[in-house]
């Protein structure tokens, strides 16, 4: 939503509804359909039963932490924690008892197809942690710094001003008694316009390693002393975000079928004195904290490796567990093609994650990780995996779904 100044709330609210009637991914329109477990050709090819117990139990803790009778809805159709709870700790026991991961599947949870109504494919994209070289302190070698969230940022929210703008907000400073746009890339970096004000929490060599670690929400620094911390996303400028390979590919400078993170970082690497302008095609920036340990999603939740999924969770809720079947993406470690069909639960969330149709896969931490989601765009199938176990009873309605 793309608002730069106030100067009557009769201008916002223009500008809300006109960017209310905008037919973004959300407004896709979709349904579950039940299918058995036999239509799955295959499941859980490596056979990882330790990774999978531990995202289990890891989503359990989360679980736990809710209401028993708070529910998980999709669409027409909902469960209750507890029954997700029950199915889980079931199919722990199955796995435990030396059962094979799809008869537990088959003994403990319902299958359920998303499916698109236009047909649109559904995109599964990845994203990792990538290790970064870092200072607490700056020197000649280190000089980008890494900000945490700014205290000056003002946060509105415009139902309070309307009832008709329910879950519509926007973000600013203030300067002279208006509310204005925050701070764009190019004025935080380039400009410098938080400088000294003791937001600094690392710094490091460039901007290009600066501006990946945004695009992935978090990474690993390794301090000269070896020592080691995570930065984590904390928010951002609510400025536009525009994909710099989209400038890259309009501008000539690569072609369509190059675009990739690999891509993208050797042009800038190469081509130092455009690093600037191209990355500040792209206005939003991100702040982070600095943390002892990770790498966390939205909900607190570690991550876990192929384990865990960024969507949108107003879709797909937090702790859902979900099945996603896509052909792996070409690497130069991997040139056969295999497919990934691998149970995964929702954990995260991400700025371009939004509707049914996207789902971003979190690979790991360095280079081997990186290099499968800096070419990640592959099309798949996405199944809602459903409890069958009910907690006294208490599966809630499946209105005309058989639990």
């Amino acid at each position: 939503m793309k608002i730069y100044f106030i100067i009557f709330f009769g201008f916002i609210f223009q500008l809300v509804l006109y960017s209310c009637k905008t037919v973004g991914p959300e407004a896709e329109k979709y349904s579950y359909i039940k299918v058995p477990w036999s239509s799955i050709n295959s499941i859980e090819q490596n056979n990882d039963k330790v990774s999978l117990k531990k995202s289990v139990e890891d989503n359990l803790k989360w679980l736990n932490k809710k209401r028993p009778d708070s529910v998980l809805k999709y669409q027409d159709f909902y469960f209750y924690v507890k029954d997700y709870i029950c199915s889980s700790k079931n199919f722990l026991n199955d796995l435990n008892n030396n059962l094979t991961i799809k008869t537990s599947l088959e003994n403990n949870f319902n299958l359920f197809k998303v499916k698109i109504t236009s047909e649109k494919p559904i995109i599964f994209t990845g994203y990792y942690i990538p290790y970064v070289h870092a200072s607490l302190t700056p020197s000649d070698k280190f000089q980008v710094p890494v900000y945490k969230m700014p205290k000056d940022m003002v946060f509105v929210n415009l139902e309070e001003f309307n009832s008709e703008l329910k879950d519509k907000f926007i973000r600013g400073r203030i300067e002279k008694n208006r509310l204005l746009p925050y701070w764009s890339r190019e004025e935080i970096v380039d400009d410098k316009v938080l400088h000294d004000k003791g937001l600094e929490i690392a710094w490091l060599q460039d901007k290009v390693d600066l501006f990946f670690i945004e695009i992935q929400g978090s990474g690993l620094l390794t301090f000269p002393d070896n020592s080691k911390k995570f930065i984590r996303y904390s928010g951002q400028n609510w400025r536009e975000y525009y994909p710099i390979g989209a400038a890259l590919f309009n501008e000539g400078r690569l072609k369509k079928n190059e675009v990739s993170m690999q891509s993208i970082k050797r042009w800038l690497k190469e081509n130092p004195e455009e690093q600037s302008r191209i990355l500040n095609t792209n206005k939003s920036f991100v702040f982070f904290n600095l943390e002892n340990d990770g790498p966390f999603g939205n909900i607190n939740v570690k991550l876990t490796p192929e384990r865990s999924l960024a969507a949108d969770q107003k879709v797909f809720p937090a702790g859902s567990l979900m099945l996603v079947d896509f052909e792996m993406p070409k690497t130069s470690e991997q040139s056969n093609n295999q497919q990934f069909s691998q149970l995964a639960f929702v954990q995260d969330t991400g700025g371009a994650i939004r509707g049914p149709t996207r789902i971003d896969v979190f690979w790991g931490e360095g280079d081997t990780a990186g290099n499968i989601a800096g070419v990640s765009k592959q099309e798949g199938l996405l199944y809602v995996v459903a409890p069958r176990y009910n907690c006294n009873k208490s599966l809630i309605s499946y209105y005309g779904f058989d639990p």
